[in-house]
């Protein structure tokens, strides 16, 4: 896929080679290099290729299926710590839903991140993106955690990096409540993360992209650009409403949000 500012492209082996390394990483959980040096910079495209095939590998040879998506880096105060400006997205496979009360086994991660958010859950495909019709698709949210953990030893890296590694989406806790869309107005909500008791991090709701539902639309229109739209019952994460934080090991870590209720997860360093 050439990159419009040197011409340079990525081979369809490299693509899948990369992908492979980033299956195995996963399965293995172990840590590979950054991909970013075998890109052209900034080529987004061959990036969410990877992506696309680091899936389909999960879905091949471990049999899971796609439930839903995530959006991430919609926080300006994340984008500005991790040195990016746009939004990204990966896919949630069935493997990576927890209910609220979970015990998340700390072997199974690189290096565990905690992030909260708005999760929405579709009743209808959403073939238009606009915000009506974006709108009129959402069956409910709920508070959920995201399961955050990346292939690469450091930070997120380049923006190229975060994307083909899905995102850094390794999973997400669902909350205890569902509301339906329009109940709470999500620009004023405000969230809370505490572990053990202390708190962790906080935020509110306009922190993503002025309102976490603007975060669905961009991922609407996304999907329906790249021939994948969002289908009923696909559960989608909108984007971190503070900051990502490293996982306090065996302390209960509740996130609560004002009028939607909490969400609890443990990360276990004995599983």
């Amino acid at each position: 896929m050439p990159d419009e500012r040197t011409g340079v492209s990525v081979t369809r082996e490299t693509i899948s080679e990369i992908a492979r390394e980033l299956f195995e990483a996963r399965r293995g959980v172990y840590t590979v290099p950054y991909v970013s040096p075998r890109l052209p910079e900034r080529d987004l495209d061959s990036a969410y290729a990877i992506s696309a095939e680091f899936a389909a590998l999960r879905e091949r040879e471990l049999g899971v299926r796609r439930v839903g998506r995530k959006v991430g880096l919609t926080n300006a105060l994340v984008q500005r710590r991790v040195g990016i400006d746009e939004p990204d997205y990966g896919i949630i496979h069935d493997d990576m839903v927890h209910a609220s009360g979970a015990r998340l086994p700390l072997s199974a991660y690189n290096r565990l991140l905690i992030e909260a958010e708005v999760a929405f859950v579709l009743k209808s495909d959403v073939t238009d993106a606009s915000r009506a019709s974006v709108e009129a698709a959402i069956d409910h949210v709920t508070p959920a955690f995201e399961v955050v953990d990346f292939r690469y030893a450091g930070s997120v890296g380049r923006i190229v990096d975060t994307i083909a590694d899905n995102a850094g989406c390794s999973g997400v806790v669902l909350g205890e409540e569902r509301h339906p869309y329009g109940e709470v107005d999500l620009t004023q909500v405000e969230m809370v993360i505490t572990g053990g008791g202390k708190e962790i991090t906080r935020g509110v709701g306009s922190n993503v992209l002025g309102d976490p539902v603007n975060a669905v639309v961009w991922l609407a229109e996304t999907a329906i650009r790249t021939g994948e739209p969002l289908r009923a019952g696909e559960v989608l994460l909108s984007g971190s409403i503070g900051y990502i934080e490293p996982w306090p090991a065996d302390v209960e870590c509740v996130a609560t949000v004002t009028g939607l209720g909490r969400v609890v997860a443990t990360a276990d360093s004995k599983g």
